[in-house]
């Protein structure tokens, strides 16, 4: 069990979803996730993120998608990378951070 890891909210039972507010890069923190409700004796039903920022996995599929074939599990994203690009194009005080975005996604983009 990882040093760090804590659950909030309910018991751990039944079909339980893991929350992250922040976002699924190489999935290790998933599985870490996935052991402490097994240990539970509960199931893991997916895993639901802040923000998918589509990026490129290790292999030919996405992060996103090596995690969920990894751990054999949904995963969700409140909100994409292609989602916030839209609204800051919407955002005229907010288009200067669209250079930055795009630059990233050409780095790292699925």
């Amino acid at each position: 069990m990882p040093k760090a890891a804590f659950i909030v909210g309910h018991p751990l039972q039944g079909r339980v979803a893991d929350y992250r507010p922040d976002v699924i890069s190489a999935g290790i923190s998933v599985g870490e996730s996935v052991e402490i409700i097994r240990q539970a004796a509960a199931t893991p039903a997916g895993v639901v993120i802040a923000l998918n920022r589509q990026e490129r996995g290790q292999g030919r599929l996405s992060a996103v998608a090596e995690v969920e074939q990894m751990w054999n599990i949904k995963v969700a994203g409140i909100a994409t990378l292609d989602t916030l690009v839209a609204y800051l194009g919407e955002q005229r005080e907010s288009r200067h951070h669209l250079a930055a975005i795009e630059a990233y996604r050409a780095q790292y983009g699925g």
